[in-house]
C-alpha cells in the first residue's frame, strides 16, 4: 500500500455493450479508464479494476470497510468519513481524522497487508468493502461476499493521467450519493490543472529530469507513457525517458541510468530519504549525478507523519493540480511565485 513512487501500467477495462430493449445509460469518463458506471433497469452497475458490481439504483453506503489509504481521501473529501467503520493497517493512514477515529475506536483495525480479520469485519456489519486486488485478501473477501457484503475493487493508481485519479471522485460520489459534490471538486481540480499545464506549455526552456532510486540491483525508471512521465511533460520538463514506450516502470542498471542522467538538471522522486546525506549513505554512487552535486534533489515526503504515512497516497490522489503545482514550482518557479510545495521536498 505504501510505496516510494507508484509507476503505473496499463490496465484498461474492456467493456462490451449489447443490444437490449432495456433502458441503459452509461456515464462517460473524461480521463479515467479503469472504471465505468452504467444505469440499467433501475440498477447501478459499476465495473472497476476488472470486476463488475451491481447496486440498487438509490444505493448509499452507510457502513464501509476499506483496505487502501487512498479510499479514505475520496470518502473524506465527499464528507462521508463517518461511514468508515474499519481500515486495514491503521499505521499507514495520514489523515488526522482517521487517526483520531482509530484512537477512539470508532474505526476498527481489520487486518494488515498479509491478511484480513474475517470475524471482526463480519461483526462490524459493513454494507461495502472497498479494496484493491491483493492475493492475500481474495479468499476472505470471497467469503465475505457470500455473506452478502458487496466488494468494490478500486485501483486508481493504475490510471495513466493525473486527472484520471481525480475522476474516481465520481465513482465514490455514486456509491456515497454525493455526486454533485464529486463533480464540483473534479471540475475545480481539472480547471486548475489544465490552466497550469497551459502556462508551462509556453515556456521555451525545458530542464532535464529523471526519477527513482536503486532497489537492490535495479533502478526502476518510469516509462515514457507512465503517469509520472505525463506529469513531467505537463510541468514543462524534458523527461529523459520520455521517448520510452512503456507505461510501467523499466528495470535498469545503475550504469544505464548514469550514462543518460549524469548531467540532468533535476532529480525528482528519491524515496523517503530525509536528507542528501541519508540518500548518499544508501548508495555512494549517487554523488556522480550533477543534480545531486548541485542540490536539485527532491523527495516525495513533505506531508509525512511520524509513522511515515504519506498524504500523497491519500489526498494526493485527488488533487492532481497540487501535484502538478509542486513540479512546476521546482521546474519553472517563476510561473507560481507564491506557491509553496505540498508533497515534494528539497533534500538538504
Amino acid at each position: 500500500m505504501r510505496k516510494i513512487f507508484i509507476f503505473c501500467v496499463f490496465a484498461i477495462v474492456l467493456f462490451s455493450c449489447r443490444k437490449s430493449l432495456e433502458k441503459s445509460v452509461s456515464s462517460k469518463n473524461e480521463y479515467a479508464t479503469n472504471f465505468s458506471i452504467q444505469n440499467e433497469n433501475n440498477q447501478l452497475i459499476i465495473t472497476s479494476a476488472g470486476s463488475r458490481l451491481v447496486f440498487p439504483q438509490h444505493y448509499k453506503s452507510k457502513r464501509c470497510v476499506i483496505t487502501t489509504t487512498s479510499a479514505s481521501a475520496y470518502i473524506d473529501a465527499l464528507g462521508e468519513i463517518n461511514s468508515i467503520v474499519g481500515v486495514c493497517s491503521p499505521h499507514y493512514f495520514y489523515n488526522p481524522k482517521i487517526k483520531e477515529k482509530i484512537k477512539n475506536n470508532t474505526i476498527e483495525d481489520i487486518g494488515n497487508d498479509g491478511t484480513l480479520n474475517f470475524e471482526k469485519i463480519l461483526a462490524l456489519k459493513p454494507d461495502l468493502i472497498i479494496s484493491g486486488h491483493n492475493p492475500n485478501y481474495e479468499k476472505i473477501l470471497n467469503q465475505l461476499s457470500k455473506q452478502g457484503i458487496k466488494i468494490l475493487y478500486v485501483e486508481e493508481f493504475m490510471e495513466l493521467h493525473p486527472l484520471g485519479k481525480t475522476e474516481y471522485l465520481k465513482l465514490f460520489g455514486r456509491v456515497f450519493k454525493q455526486l454533485p459534490k464529486a463533480d464540483s471538486i473534479f471540475s475545480t481540480v481539472k480547471e486548475n490543472y489544465l490552466n497550469l499545464k497551459e502556462k508551462s506549455a509556453h515556456i521555451s526552456t525545458n530542464p532535464t529530469v529523471f526519477t527513482g532510486i536503486m532497489y537492490g540491483d535495479s533502478w526502476y525508471m518510469a516509462g515514457g507513457k507512465s503517469f509520472l512521465a505525463t506529469l513531467f511533460r505537463d510541468a514543462g520538463a524534458h523527461y529523459l525517458w520520455q521517448d520510452n514506450t512503456n507505461s510501467g516502470s523499466v528495470p535498469m542498471t545503475f550504469e544505464e541510468v548514469l550514462s543518460k542522467a549524469k548531467n540532468a538538471d533535476l532529480w525528482i522522486g528519491t524515496g523517503n530519504f530525509k536528507s542528501k546525506r541519508d540518500l548518499l549513505n544508501s548508495n555512494t554512487n549517487y554523488a556522480w549525478f550533477k543534480a545531486y552535486q548541485s542540490g536539485n534533489v527532491y523527495a516525495l515526503n513533505n506531508k509525512e507523519n511520524q509513522s511515515l504515512a504519506n498524504d500523497y497516497y491519500e489526498y494526493g490522489s485527488i488533487y492532481a493540480d497540487k501535484v502538478l503545482s509542486d513540479l512546476i514550482k521546482i521546474i519553472h518557479p517563476e510561473l507560481v511565485p507564491e506557491y509553496q510545495l505540498t508533497y515534494l521536498r528539497k533534500l538538504e
